[in-house]
């Protein structure tokens, strides 16, 4: 059984020896859906405005310790659990460190001394029903855009085997310079874009790489350190800037192919917001 602490609100479920199942991983939300009968037809007619409702998420909760401590908690896991006038809280589970969702506790909620040390469940009611990371709503919209094979931490990266783009998100309200980093073979005539802004690399670098500094307007090989903006094309050398929200790199040129021809992307920034 995998068990799990959380958070909720401002406090960690291990203050009071308290973990979560977590064997259930949800995916989507009951469908709603808006239908009328028909008289003198078969079925119902949906008018495909439906949406997803709000999220409802059980937990079976365990306590390890000495019951008679679990006893003398009592009024602070209540007021710990407790919605003041019904507001959301943070609800964020130890094994997706940065995801949260907003929800509350719906339902009676009481422990009881068990020995395979399940005390009860709680219920909580999630809405909206998706999570949140970096203050952007998880929807399965916003899921399908970003494409890269890897998030870690300020790094986008993402591997090509053929020409193609990146998308991601700018989480931040301001737009950001990143640092794009080109590793792998290095094909002449090498491409970037976004949106009308263009990069061109045209020499020939092979099984090596090239860190592009967008702020500092620096192109430098990843072996050496030494700089190469002069392999940089005279009309084609915008150093891109990310726009706040949805953002698409295309990558392209001949010579991109399947390893040892391939040629992984990694971008890397820090979201900016207005103070």
């Amino acid at each position: 059984m995998e068990r799990n602490e959380f958070r909720f609100g401002d406090t960690v479920s291990s203050t009071f020896g308290l973990t979560c199942d977590r064997e259930t991983h949800f995916l989507l939300p009951a469908l709603q859906t808006f239908t009328k009968a028909i008289p003198g037809l078969d079925g119902v007619v949906d008018f495909g405005i439906g949406g997803y409702g709000v999220r409802a998420l059980p937990a079976d909760i365990y306590y390890d310790g000495d019951y008679a401590t679990l006893r003398a908690n009592r009024e602070a896991i209540i007021a710990w659990l407790y919605s003041d006038h019904g507001a959301y809280k943070q609800l964020e589970f130890g094994d997706e460190p940065g995801k949260y969702y907003m929800a509350k506790i719906t339902g009676e909620l009481s422990f009881t001394n068990s020995d395979d040390r399940k005390i009860g469940t709680i219920q909580w009611m999630c809405n909206p029903p998706w999570q949140y990371r970096d203050g952007i709503l998880l929807t399965p919209e916003e899921i399908a855009w970003n494409t890269a094979d890897e998030v870690d931490g300020n790094q986008y990266i993402k591997s090509f085997s053929a020409p193609g783009s990146t998308r991601l998100t700018n989480t931040g309200t301001l737009p950001v310079k990143p640092v794009i980093k080109l590793l792998g073979n290095i094909p002449a005539g090498l491409l970037l874009t976004y949106g009308s802004a263009q990069w061109q690399y045209n020499e020939a670098l092979p099984y090596d790489g090239i860190i592009i500094d967008c702020a500092s307007e620096t192109v430098t090989q990843a072996s050496s350190g030494a700089s190469v903006i002069g392999n940089v094309d005279s009309s084609k050398n915008a150093f891109l800037e990310l726009a706040s929200g949805h953002c698409e790199i295309g990558v392209s040129a001949t010579g991109i192919g399947a390893w040892p021809l391939n040629l992984v992307m990694i971008i890397q920034f820090d979201s900016m917001n207005l103070g």
